[in-house]
């Protein structure tokens, strides 16, 4: 480092006159906020250190309970709270973050010297970083960072939040290698039918047995509603109404749907108890379990609404 990069505090020298002046008012300063000046530069070095630590505990412990306010605070009165009381949002947010760090951290990982010995600008810069990217820094990595200047570790810090989006890019390509793959290698035929075919097949016999499952259960819906004439009867025509309508959206999209297929593959191809289709064993069995599954995942939903 040259002498012009260098911070002019580091290379000022002071004179008698100055150095005591300046003492007087470190001293005057200090009675003021209650600090005590150690007897020697070693005690003073020692202090300095502990102060940095209660930094760092009091920044974490800053961020938590703003973090404990937040998440139990109606939106917006937290940002206007501090406001009220002259809190900065931007500090704030920064003791959030480097609380939302070391709760995401591991415990082995939160309690490493180096990230206990890091200073509070170093810690809010790290806790910008993907959890995942400080987790894969070893204790040797977080000594290394902790040493560098403020400057010099905020261009180690992009360059760890350049490879971490370099990572995502490289796995979001391979996923989709892997997919284009997988696509490419999927098998054309099942049961000796074409996919679609198969799957035609093999959902048409699990969903009408959904539609016919809650078919039957609205039948019998409807004929308490058409039985019970004690309750009111514009209630009850409400009930009828809104059955009436809804159902008959489902029938017309069925015979539209029963329509194309007598359009495409004429009736002779499908009326009949002739036509009734023919399943294989393998092919059967797939179907049945999907069918049975899927009236279960049904009747579940029928419980928990109950």
């Amino acid at each position: 480092m040259t002498i012009k990069d260098q911070d002019p505090s580091e290379i000022q020298v002071f004179s008698a006159e100055e150095q005591q002046q300046l003492t007087a008012k470190i001293e005057k300063m200090a009675g003021q906020i209650q600090l005590v000046i150690p007897d020697t530069i070693e005690e003073a070095w020692q202090e300095v250190v502990r102060i940095g630590e209660r930094i760092l505990v009091d920044t974490a412990k800053h961020g938590l309970l703003l973090l404990s306010i937040k998440v139990n605070t109606p939106h917006g009165e937290f940002i206007n709270q501090l406001e009220k009381l002259g809190i900065g949002e931007r500090n704030a947010r920064n003791s959030i973050a480097v609380a939302k760090m070391f709760l995401a951290l591991p415990e082995s990982k939160r309690q490493t010297s180096a990230v206990l010995n890091m200073n509070k600008s170093k810690l809010i810069e790290m806790a910008r970083l993907p959890v995942e990217t400080v987790e894969a820094l070893d204790e040797d990595d977080l000594e290394t960072l902790n040493e560098l200047s403020v400057r010099e570790f905020r261009k180690e810090i992009k360059k760890l939040k350049e490879k971490h989006t370099e990572l995502e890019e490289q796995t979001a390509t391979l996923i989709n290698a892997l997919e284009n793959e997988r696509l490419t290698k999927a098998p054309k035929q099942r049961y000796e039918l074409p996919i679609l075919v198969a799957q035609v097949r093999q959902n048409a016999f699990a969903h009408s047995a959904i539609v016919n499952e809650s078919l039957e259960e609205f039948i019998t819906m409807v004929e308490q509603l058409c039985t019970s004439r004690d309750l009111d009867q514009n209630h009850r025509i409400g009930g009828a109404q809104t059955t009436w309508h809804l159902w008959l959206g489902i029938q017309q999209r069925i015979n539209h749907m029963l329509n194309r297929l007598t359009e495409e593959f004429g009736s002779e191809n499908l009326v009949g108890a002739e036509q009734i289709p023919h399943f294989a064993e393998d092919e059967w069995q797939d179907a049945q379990a999907n069918r049975e599954y899927m009236l279960a995942m049904f009747n579940d939903r029928i419980k928990t609404r109950e």
